[in-house]
């Protein structure tokens, strides 16, 4: 009698070691979990689930799932469901009648592989997604920009050049188009306005991939309470609020093509062990669904942040640096490659010129000033002041005066160029324009204005009260040029 007393006190013992791994096994998941036995009887729940739903553990322990749902703990039981079908059930169900969550039920049999396999217990997870109720509008308005604004771009020519003359950049875009072939990870970083985006666009392009979709996700522009539900997607009625065929996300968009995750840095910590998990699977589950989405696709990523300093200082995971980091192209500022400057004022001077039906040059000592400016904006600030240039200059000549104030106190290179300019320093002292200029500019945009709104030249001359040959002769003067009509 006393051996079987000692084993059964040690099967005892053994049984609460057992139940004491299981509670502390699942206590580190983030998820709510709710284990029930083959009858339905509860056994066990975490703290996630009980920080969750406010139910604490010994409110439900012993009980069975149907005493709960008549005691209105909860709407509906996956549990019950998954018993009775001997399937995975994910189901809505409101807890409290208060809070709603995603739950799913998942069975566990006691042999595998045998025909007539039991129900040995369910494992529930549960997830909280009340927190998507009180933000439906701002899911409904990213959907409505999603619609208006498609995520798959379309590459053109304009998309994917890339303008240099300098070594560093001959380099670089000759080691891109020598990885594109490859469907490897690259890692793009650089100050802002320096390209990367443009880059990316150049190795989808002469990737095998060019007629699949490529798919732009800036990381800094998504509310984090949306980055789930915009990278993953959701099935359709998995939140108050859903579509009812529910959505993909911008991975499962980017299948078979190549997905750009611009600012990378500002990934927050929890979607970083996400994202590492899809790179790693290559696929991707749906909010309130359980069966993964294999998946094929590029990734790009691009940042202006030292992601090395990031990882040091724990705002970035070491793993998915080194998963990301598999090529790295470094796009240096402009004032590092000057040689770039000059080609990059030519392209957007012949862009904008042909944009606005203008004729528009510069003189060698604008040149010049524009191209000793350190730019610190980089090539995003040279296209905005190059347009500036193109529509407010009222002659054809753009003269350092035409310049932004703080583009002519920079280096000393004004005064210089300015008496190179104008033959009398004083003559420029002023902010204002003289009346010739003034006179020159108010012509310009009058006439500007008639032939954006008249079918032909002809036609914008009599709105103006002149004759045609007038008005050929004024924009030549001018330097405004319009695309041949009925002239």
């Amino acid at each position: 009698m006393d051996v079987i007393a000692d084993e059964l006190i040690q099967k005892i013992n053994q049984l609460e070691k057992t139940n004491e791994q299981m509670r502390t096994i699942i206590n580190f998941s983030s998820d709510g979990l709710y284990v029930v036995d083959h009858q339905g009887v509860t056994l066990e729940v975490n703290k996630a689930y009980e920080e969750m739903t406010g139910i604490s553990r010994d409110e439900v322990v012993g009980k069975h799932i149907k005493d709960l749902v008549f005691g209105e703990y909860f709407d509906r039981s996956a549990a019950y469901m998954a018993l009775q079908t001997k399937q995975t059930t994910t189901i809505m169900q409101k807890i409290k009648k208060r809070k709603y969550f995603v739950v799913t039920a998942t069975p566990v049999f006691d042999n595998e592989h045998s025909e007539k396999r039991k129900v040995k217990m369910v494992v529930t997870s549960v997830r909280d997604l009340t927190y998507l109720n009180h933000l439906q509008n701002q899911l409904r308005e990213a959907e409505q920009k999603s619609a208006e604004q498609p995520i798959h771009s379309s590459i053109n020519n304009e998309d994917s050049l890339i303008i240099f003359k300098s070594t560093q950049m001959k380099n670089l875009v000759e080691q891109a188009k020598r990885i594109a072939a490859f469907p490897t990870p690259v890692l793009i970083t650089g100050p802002s306005g320096t390209g990367k985006e443009v880059l990316a666009n150049f190795i989808h392009q002469h990737s095998s991939q060019k007629d699949q979709p490529f798919v732009k996700v800036n990381c800094a522009a998504i509310p984090p309470e949306l980055f789930e539900s915009e990278l993953f997607g959701f099935s359709g009625g998995s939140f108050t609020g859903a579509k009812k065929e529910g959505k993909p996300g911008l991975f499962e968009q980017a299948n078979k093509g190549t997905i750009l995750l611009d600012e990378i840095g500002e990934l927050p910590l929890p979607m970083q062990v996400k994202l590492l998990r899809v790179l790693q699977d290559q696929s991707i589950t749906r909010i309130g669904e359980v069966k993964p989405k294999r998946l094929s696709f590029r990734l790009i990523c691009a940042t202006n942040q030292d992601l090395k300093e990031l990882v040091y200082n724990k705002q970035f995971r070491e793993d998915l640096w080194y998963r990301i980091n598999v090529v790295h192209l470094p796009m240096q500022p402009l004032s590092k490659r000057t040689a770039d400057i000059p080609p990059l004022i030519d392209h957007y001077l012949k862009k904008f010129c042909s944009k606005y039906y203008l004729d528009k040059h510069m003189t060698p000592d604008t040149l010049s000033i524009l191209t000793h400016y350190p730019w610190p904006g980089n090539i995003r600030e040279l296209k905005n002041v190059i347009e500036f240039l193109v529509v407010s200059t009222p002659l054809s000549s753009i003269t350092p005066r035409d310049l932004p104030e703080h583009m002519k106190d920079h280096g000393g290179y004004s005064t210089a160029a300015f008496e190179s300019a104008s033959g009398n320093p004083q003559s420029i002292s002023t902010d204002q324009p003289n009346l010739k200029e003034a006179l020159a500019l108010f012509e310009s945009q009058k006439i500007t204005d008639a032939l954006h709104s008249s079918k032909s030249i002809r036609s914008a001359a009599r709105s103006l009260g002149i004759d045609h040959a007038n008005l050929i002769r004024r924009m030549k003067r001018l330097g405004i040029t319009y695309p041949s009509k009925d002239n």
